[in-house]
């Protein structure tokens, strides 16, 4: 199990010449602030007699909060089936968040760790015997502009530990949350199990006036053979990634034309409540820090600059990895030495195309980037046909960005043309030798809306080699692959903190041969401890992201 250190230990790490490669990324976090207090109230046990085969949570694999092992308990989490009562989650009514204070001093000063533990309770008042919930915790300041997210140890037995560093002085609160139930986890592995997707694309097949629209999914499944009949096995067409469609019944399936998102559910009130119980705040401890002997702001900043920074290490870096203070981002593997000014910007990106592929999370970047640096000639820009290609460049200043959808399943509009979307290494081939292009790669959100890990394994490993022979013809490209990020949003019903543990671990085991010369874009924990609520994480996110990979990619100006 490959862990990441606390930040103390990080630092003399990489005064010491950077040795291992430690720990991995924060596995636990999210937060949102519905109060579900009523809900649960009101929730009564189901008496429906489809549930009387009860099969109970087995949670029993240990791990770490810090740790990219989350597929170790998939089995276990597989074991949540069916959930007979609502009071057998956690109830943040009766759960206790308790801070340790020094009895000397009884402050908390700034520079330091504050630990917190913290003991769930069911919606019966009982202790949770139990680990397999997902927990958050962050310290933020009353306006936002200073925030960090921490780390929370799972102790398998019901009760957590909570690690945060207070970096600043003043007045702070402490925020816990639960991010995921081990329950909405299982009903969600479940349930993709068994439909072979959570969320299906459809395809539409067309020859001469007939035409005929059916679902589709990564993987087979008894329920989309039995609801069609057969199946088209459109794998050859999607750049050899796997992909089933129903079998239409008038038109072959070598006349598949489109694609697009399908939102159908096919779960109950229930499962639907259950899924929709997460990102809930426990509690919020106020406190003061006070300043050290350094001042209002005590934290290790890191001497090694960002461009020299070994590849490995921004795949094993602390939690946290960076926070805010009074509005400034705070690196803490590595020293920035370009600022976010247009100037610099040009300077590192002149005649060094950035190519970013994914979903319209990397769109927004390249949005963001294009808007920054004032690029007005484009080229396929649409915001009704938003997953086609798009690209803007300015000769002139020898500026040229693009953006582009990876391989389905992509949930693009309805009646999209398949053949504007294809794949990551289709992407990657057509990049030419002796290139000194910036390479971003993503997935998370449409994955999220279909796929388990073993999918999402059959895209990356179809694009790693594909990185790997890019880097071969044109070593001088750098490519870096885009974390996950946050997500609270109420209505979005999955578990995007296992989903986003679930990416990490598969991008890391995949590309663990190659962490020497792939860089990793971690916003995990900043997006923890700024808040982040949607899809499209907010600018500020955008902000300190695109400034991290220009460090990376450029030399000190």
């Amino acid at each position: 199990m490959i862990q990441r250190p606390p930040v103390k230990v990080l630092i003399c790490l990489v005064i010491t010449v950077l040795a291992l490669v430690m720990i991995q990324n924060l596995t636990i976090s999210n937060m949102h602030f519905s109060d579900y207090t009523n809900q649960l109230a009101t929730n009564v046990s189901f008496s429906d007699s489809s549930l009387s085969n009860i099969i109970k949570t087995a949670i029993k694999t240990p791990m770490a909060a810090i740790s990219r092992n989350i597929l170790n308990r998939y089995s276990e989490y597989r074991q949540i089936q069916r959930v007979a009562d609502f009071k057998e989650l956690y109830d943040p009514r009766f759960c206790v968040v308790e801070l340790d204070v020094d009895r000397k001093t009884k402050t908390f000063t700034a520079g330091t760790e504050l630990i917190a533990r913290i003991h769930l309770y069911n919606g019966n008042n009982k202790s949770l015997t139990q680990g397999g919930d997902f927990l958050n915790i962050w310290l933020k300041n009353a306006d936002g502009s200073s925030s960090v997210a921490g780390y929370v140890v799972d102790n398998m037995n019901g009760t957590y530990t909570g690690h945060v560093m207070a970096f600043w002085a003043g007045n702070v609160s402490v925020k816990v949350s639960v991010t995921n139930t081990k329950e909405g986890i299982g009903l969600f592995t479940n349930y993709v199990h068994v439909y072979g997707s959570y969320k299906f694309i459809n395809a539409t097949f067309v020859e001469n006036k007939k035409s005929e629209m059916t679902q589709c999914a990564p993987k087979t499944s008894g329920w989309l053979n039995k609801t069609y009949g057969g199946f088209c096995n459109l794998t050859h067409e999607n750049y050899n990634i796997s992909l089933f469609c129903g079998k239409p019944k008038s038109v072959p399936c070598e006349k598949w034309v489109k694609y697009g998102w399908d939102d159908s559910l096919y779960y109950d009130d229930i499962t639907r409540k259950i899924l929709r119980y997460k990102d809930v705040l426990l509690e919020q401890i106020h406190l003061t820090i006070v300043p050290s002997s350094k001042g209002d702001l005590d934290y290790p900043a890191p001497s090694t600059h960002c461009n020299v920074l070994p590849r490995a290490l921004t795949w094993n870096s602390t939690v946290p990895s960076g926070f805010l203070y009074r509005g400034a981002y705070h690196n803490l593997i590595c020293q920035p030495t370009v600022n976010r000014s247009k100037e610099k910007y040009l300077a590192c990106l002149k005649d060094r195309p950035v190519i970013s592929i994914g979903d319209s999370t990397t769109r927004q970047w390249f949005f963001r980037l294009a808007s920054f640096l004032n690029i007005k000639d484009s080229a396929h820009i649409s915001a009704h046909a938003w997953q086609k290609f798009a690209r803007a460049y300015n000769t002139t200043s020898g500026l040229d960005t693009e953006w582009q959808p990876h391989e389905l399943p992509f949930h693009g509009s309805p009646g999209s043309d398949r053949k504007t979307v294809k794949s990551v290494a289709h992407r990657l081939d057509k990049i030419p030798g002796n290139s000194s292009a910036i390479v971003i790669i993503h997935w998370y959100a449409h994955i999220a809306r279909c796929c388990d890990h073993v999918d999402l394994r059959d895209h990356v490993q179809h694009a790693k080699a594909a990185v790997v022979k890019l880097l071969t013809r044109s070593p001088d490209v750098q490519v870096f692959i885009k974390g996950p990020h946050l997500i609270t949003y109420f209505n979005a019903n999955k578990p995007y903190a296992y989903i986003g543990m679930f990416v990490e671990q598969v991008l890391l085991e995949e590309f663990n041969d190659l962490l020497h010369k792939v860089i990793y874009l971690d916003q995990w924990d900043m997006s923890v401890a700024a808040e982040n609520v949607n899809i499209h994480p907010n600018p500020l996110l955008d902000d300190i992201s695109l400034n991290n990979l220009i460090n990376f990619a450029c030399k000190a100006s």
